[in-house]
């Protein structure tokens, strides 16, 4: 697939849920894209972000999705996780994705160390 391919195209890719707990009062449930958990991670912790598989699926449209990233978050704090390439690194990501139908090589390495992890929501009380 290339680049010329994506053009103003939009595409189902999978979502994953990102269960942020932004402080000691407040946590917050999300749809994103699993590119997305990164920069959750980055602004929140890592130990402030778990995530869970989804059936669901949502639609982007990759030539905007950098764009889409830097209006949500902030143009510092993307290129701070996908690197100073104007949405290069985060295409790569994208194409992977659509290609592969899953989850590129580093995600699903950051999801098996996340398993191993004990899950922060064992054991604690409903509200």
């Amino acid at each position: 697939m290339t680049n010329k391919e994506l053009i103003h195209s939009d595409f189902q890719i999978k979502e994953v849920e990102a269960v942020v707990r932004r402080d000691a009062f407040t946590t917050i449930h999300v749809h994103v894209p699993p590119y997305e958990t990164n920069i959750l991670r980055n602004l929140f912790g890592r130990e402030n972000v778990t995530v869970f598989e989804r059936p669901s699926k949502t639609t982007i449209t990759p030539e905007q999705e950098y764009d889409r990233l830097c209006a949500k978050y902030g143009h510092e704090v993307v290129a701070k996780v996908f690197g100073e390439d104007d949405g290069d690194r985060l295409m790569e990501i994208v194409e992977g994705l659509m290609k592969e139908g899953q989850l590129p090589a580093q995600e699903k390495a950051l999801e098996g160390s996340l398993e191993q992890e004990p899950s922060e929501t064992k054991g604690a009380k409903k509200r």
